[in-house]
Protein backbone atom coordinates (compact mmCIF):
# COMPACT_ATOMS: atom_id res chain seq x y z
CA UNK A 1 0.00 0.00 0.00
CA UNK A 2 1.31 3.47 -1.34
CA UNK A 3 1.89 6.39 1.74
CA UNK A 4 0.94 9.80 0.38
CA UNK A 5 4.45 10.81 -0.46
CA UNK A 6 5.29 8.11 -2.04
CA UNK A 7 2.18 8.43 -4.46
CA UNK A 8 3.75 11.12 -6.03
CA UNK A 9 7.56 9.75 -6.84
CA UNK A 10 8.22 9.71 -10.22
CA UNK A 11 10.89 7.87 -11.79
CA UNK A 12 13.00 10.53 -14.37
CA UNK A 13 15.78 9.83 -16.88
CA UNK A 14 17.55 13.38 -17.17
CA UNK A 15 19.51 14.32 -20.04
CA UNK A 16 21.99 17.29 -20.62
CA UNK A 17 22.21 18.12 -24.40
CA UNK A 18 25.23 19.39 -25.80
CA UNK A 19 27.99 17.39 -25.41
CA UNK A 20 26.38 14.27 -23.93
CA UNK A 21 23.30 13.46 -26.92
CA UNK A 22 25.58 15.05 -29.78
CA UNK A 23 28.88 16.58 -30.06
CA UNK A 24 29.39 20.46 -30.08
CA UNK A 25 27.65 23.46 -29.13
CA UNK A 26 24.22 23.50 -30.58
CA UNK A 27 24.13 27.57 -30.31
CA UNK A 28 26.72 27.11 -33.20
CA UNK A 29 24.94 25.31 -35.07
CA UNK A 30 22.32 27.27 -34.39
CA UNK A 31 23.46 30.47 -35.88
CA UNK A 32 25.09 28.64 -38.51
CA UNK A 33 21.37 27.17 -39.98
CA UNK A 34 20.11 31.25 -39.39
CA UNK A 35 22.74 32.62 -42.11
CA UNK A 36 22.36 30.15 -44.32
CA UNK A 37 18.61 31.22 -44.09
CA UNK A 38 19.16 34.85 -44.10
CA UNK A 39 18.75 35.35 -40.45
CA UNK A 40 21.43 35.97 -39.65
CA UNK A 41 24.04 38.67 -40.79
CA UNK A 42 27.90 38.12 -41.12
CA UNK A 43 28.78 40.69 -38.45
CA UNK A 44 26.14 38.99 -35.84
CA UNK A 45 27.30 35.62 -36.81
CA UNK A 46 31.34 36.76 -36.22
CA UNK A 47 30.03 38.26 -33.18
CA UNK A 48 28.95 35.47 -31.41
CA UNK A 49 31.48 32.92 -32.62
CA UNK A 50 33.69 35.84 -31.04
CA UNK A 51 31.88 35.54 -27.91
CA UNK A 52 32.50 32.09 -27.38
CA UNK A 53 35.47 32.50 -28.39
CA UNK A 54 35.58 34.66 -25.04
CA UNK A 55 34.04 32.68 -23.24
CA UNK A 56 36.25 29.66 -23.83
CA UNK A 57 39.44 31.77 -22.78
CA UNK A 58 37.64 33.17 -19.43
CA UNK A 59 37.02 36.57 -20.84
CA UNK A 60 33.31 36.65 -21.04
CA UNK A 61 30.72 34.72 -18.64
CA UNK A 62 28.63 32.13 -20.37
CA UNK A 63 25.61 34.62 -20.06
CA UNK A 64 27.14 37.22 -21.92
CA UNK A 65 28.22 35.38 -24.48
CA UNK A 66 24.86 33.45 -25.22
CA UNK A 67 23.36 36.64 -25.34
CA UNK A 68 25.62 37.66 -27.39
CA UNK A 69 25.10 34.79 -30.22
CA UNK A 70 21.16 34.89 -29.86
CA UNK A 71 21.44 38.48 -30.77
CA UNK A 72 19.93 37.48 -33.73
CA UNK A 73 16.32 36.27 -32.97
CA UNK A 74 15.64 40.11 -31.23
CA UNK A 75 12.05 41.03 -32.82
CA UNK A 76 11.36 37.80 -33.71
CA UNK A 77 7.58 36.10 -32.98
CA UNK A 78 7.48 33.15 -30.79
CA UNK A 79 5.50 31.64 -33.84
CA UNK A 80 8.55 32.49 -36.19
CA UNK A 81 10.72 31.07 -34.08
CA UNK A 82 8.73 27.71 -33.82
CA UNK A 83 8.78 27.49 -37.43
CA UNK A 84 12.37 28.19 -37.26
CA UNK A 85 13.11 25.34 -34.72
CA UNK A 86 11.03 22.88 -36.20
CA UNK A 87 13.35 23.21 -39.52
CA UNK A 88 16.38 23.45 -37.28
CA UNK A 89 15.55 20.59 -35.05
CA UNK A 90 15.01 17.94 -38.24
CA UNK A 91 17.40 19.21 -40.58
CA UNK A 92 20.39 19.74 -37.52
CA UNK A 93 20.03 18.27 -34.56
CA UNK A 94 18.02 14.96 -34.72
CA UNK A 95 20.35 13.99 -37.49
CA UNK A 96 23.32 14.35 -35.40
CA UNK A 97 22.39 12.76 -32.06
CA UNK A 98 24.55 9.70 -30.86
CA UNK A 99 23.04 6.31 -31.93
CA UNK A 100 23.72 5.53 -28.40
CA UNK A 101 22.19 8.01 -26.98
CA UNK A 102 19.04 7.42 -28.67
CA UNK A 103 19.26 4.18 -27.82
CA UNK A 104 19.28 4.69 -24.36
CA UNK A 105 16.45 7.35 -24.63
CA UNK A 106 14.49 4.42 -25.94
CA UNK A 107 15.21 2.20 -23.25
CA UNK A 108 14.76 4.52 -20.25
CA UNK A 109 10.81 5.16 -21.73
CA UNK A 110 10.44 1.16 -22.42
CA UNK A 111 11.37 1.04 -18.59
CA UNK A 112 8.86 3.85 -17.99
CA UNK A 113 10.72 6.65 -16.91
CA UNK A 114 9.84 10.09 -18.10
CA UNK A 115 12.30 12.03 -20.07
CA UNK A 116 13.57 15.67 -19.71
CA UNK A 117 16.39 17.35 -21.12
CA UNK A 118 17.96 19.79 -18.84
CA UNK A 119 20.43 21.98 -20.63
CA UNK A 120 22.13 25.27 -20.92
CA UNK A 121 20.98 25.67 -24.53
CA UNK A 122 18.49 27.59 -25.04
CA UNK A 123 14.96 25.75 -24.77
CA UNK A 124 13.32 27.96 -27.19
CA UNK A 125 14.77 26.10 -30.48
CA UNK A 126 14.44 22.86 -28.76
CA UNK A 127 10.77 22.70 -28.16
CA UNK A 128 10.09 20.31 -31.39
CA UNK A 129 12.79 17.91 -30.05
CA UNK A 130 9.94 17.00 -27.14
CA UNK A 131 7.17 15.27 -29.74
CA UNK A 132 10.42 14.06 -32.13
CA UNK A 133 12.00 12.31 -29.26
CA UNK A 134 8.47 11.20 -26.95
CA UNK A 135 10.14 13.86 -23.97
CA UNK A 136 7.95 15.26 -21.35
CA UNK A 137 9.39 18.11 -21.46
CA UNK A 138 12.51 20.34 -21.82
CA UNK A 139 14.12 22.47 -19.12
CA UNK A 140 16.61 25.27 -20.53
CA UNK A 141 17.91 28.71 -20.52
CA UNK A 142 14.80 30.99 -21.20
CA UNK A 143 15.36 33.65 -23.98
CA UNK A 144 13.48 36.78 -22.68
CA UNK A 145 9.47 37.70 -24.41
CA UNK A 146 8.12 41.60 -24.69
CA UNK A 147 4.47 41.22 -26.49
CA UNK A 148 5.36 38.05 -28.49
CA UNK A 149 8.53 38.72 -29.53
CA UNK A 150 12.43 37.86 -28.27
CA UNK A 151 14.37 40.89 -27.32
CA UNK A 152 17.84 38.71 -27.98
CA UNK A 153 18.34 38.87 -23.94
CA UNK A 154 18.67 35.44 -21.36
CA UNK A 155 15.79 35.43 -18.93
CA UNK A 156 17.17 35.00 -15.54
CA UNK A 157 19.91 32.60 -14.95
CA UNK A 158 21.78 30.54 -17.42
CA UNK A 159 20.69 26.88 -17.11
CA UNK A 160 23.78 25.04 -16.19
CA UNK A 161 25.81 23.94 -12.72
CA UNK A 162 23.70 24.67 -9.80
CA UNK A 163 20.94 26.15 -11.73
CA UNK A 164 19.84 22.82 -13.32
CA UNK A 165 18.63 21.18 -9.97
CA UNK A 166 16.96 24.52 -8.99
CA UNK A 167 14.90 24.74 -12.43
CA UNK A 168 14.06 20.90 -11.70
CA UNK A 169 12.81 21.65 -8.73
CA UNK A 170 10.90 24.42 -10.02
CA UNK A 171 9.56 22.06 -12.50
CA UNK A 172 8.35 19.03 -10.32
CA UNK A 173 7.11 21.74 -7.52
CA UNK A 174 4.72 22.96 -10.49
CA UNK A 175 3.48 19.45 -11.17
CA UNK A 176 3.47 18.23 -8.15
CA UNK A 177 5.74 15.12 -8.59
CA UNK A 178 9.05 14.31 -6.82
CA UNK A 179 12.13 12.65 -8.37
CA UNK A 180 12.36 8.65 -7.60
CA UNK A 181 16.35 8.95 -6.06
CA UNK A 182 16.43 5.11 -6.27
CA UNK A 183 15.25 4.35 -9.78
CA UNK A 184 16.23 7.58 -11.69
CA UNK A 185 19.01 7.84 -14.05
CA UNK A 186 20.84 11.44 -15.36
CA UNK A 187 23.63 11.65 -18.09
CA UNK A 188 26.09 14.48 -18.73
CA UNK A 189 29.34 15.23 -19.82
CA UNK A 190 30.77 17.81 -18.23
CA UNK A 191 31.36 18.89 -14.17
CA UNK A 192 28.27 21.60 -15.20
CA UNK A 193 26.29 18.32 -14.69
CA UNK A 194 27.50 16.98 -11.52
CA UNK A 195 24.88 18.91 -9.54
CA UNK A 196 22.39 16.74 -11.71
CA UNK A 197 23.70 13.89 -11.60
CA UNK A 198 23.77 14.05 -7.95
CA UNK A 199 20.42 13.88 -8.02
CA UNK A 200 19.95 10.37 -9.21
CA UNK A 201 21.37 6.54 -8.15
CA UNK A 202 22.26 6.06 -11.18
CA UNK A 203 24.49 8.76 -12.87
CA UNK A 204 25.71 8.22 -17.04
CA UNK A 205 29.02 10.22 -17.82
CA UNK A 206 29.04 10.40 -21.31
CA UNK A 207 32.59 10.86 -22.90
CA UNK A 208 33.09 12.72 -20.09
CA UNK A 209 35.66 15.37 -19.10
CA UNK A 210 38.44 14.74 -16.82
CA UNK A 211 36.96 17.03 -14.43
CA UNK A 212 33.70 15.55 -14.04
CA UNK A 213 35.26 12.42 -13.31
CA UNK A 214 37.06 13.53 -10.41
CA UNK A 215 34.14 14.43 -9.06
CA UNK A 216 32.24 11.18 -9.48
CA UNK A 217 35.08 9.30 -8.52
CA UNK A 218 33.73 8.91 -4.66
CA UNK A 219 30.48 7.76 -5.46
CA UNK A 220 28.61 4.34 -6.72
CA UNK A 221 26.25 4.18 -9.07
CA UNK A 222 28.38 5.63 -12.02
CA UNK A 223 28.72 4.01 -15.44
CA UNK A 224 31.22 5.47 -18.10
CA UNK A 225 30.27 5.44 -21.24
CA UNK A 226 31.76 6.41 -24.67
CA UNK A 227 29.35 7.80 -27.47
CA UNK A 228 29.68 8.59 -31.25
CA UNK A 229 32.96 7.30 -31.60
CA UNK A 230 34.22 4.63 -33.95
CA UNK A 231 35.80 2.76 -30.99
CA UNK A 232 33.96 1.84 -28.13
CA UNK A 233 36.80 2.90 -25.18
CA UNK A 234 34.14 2.88 -22.37
CA UNK A 235 35.12 1.26 -19.47
CA UNK A 236 32.00 0.15 -18.21
CA UNK A 237 33.00 0.26 -14.82
CA UNK A 238 31.48 1.55 -11.77
CA UNK A 239 32.88 4.11 -9.15
CA UNK A 240 32.42 2.60 -6.05
CA UNK A 241 32.08 4.90 -2.64
CA UNK A 242 34.69 4.72 0.49
CA UNK A 243 32.27 4.19 3.45
CA UNK A 244 32.38 6.43 6.40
Amino acid sequence: MLRGNDALQKTYALFDFDGTLRHGDSIVSLCLFARKKGLCSVKMLLNGLTAALAYGLGLRTAEQAKATAMRWIRGMTVRQMETFAQEFCHTVLLPELYPEGLASLKAEKKRGAAILFITASPACYLEPLKKALGLEDIIGTRMALEEDRYTGEICGDNCRGLQKPLRLAEYLAAKGDRLDYATSTAYGDSLSDLPMLELCAQAVAVNPKRRLLSGLANRSGVRVVAWGQKKNTSKGGKHHARHA
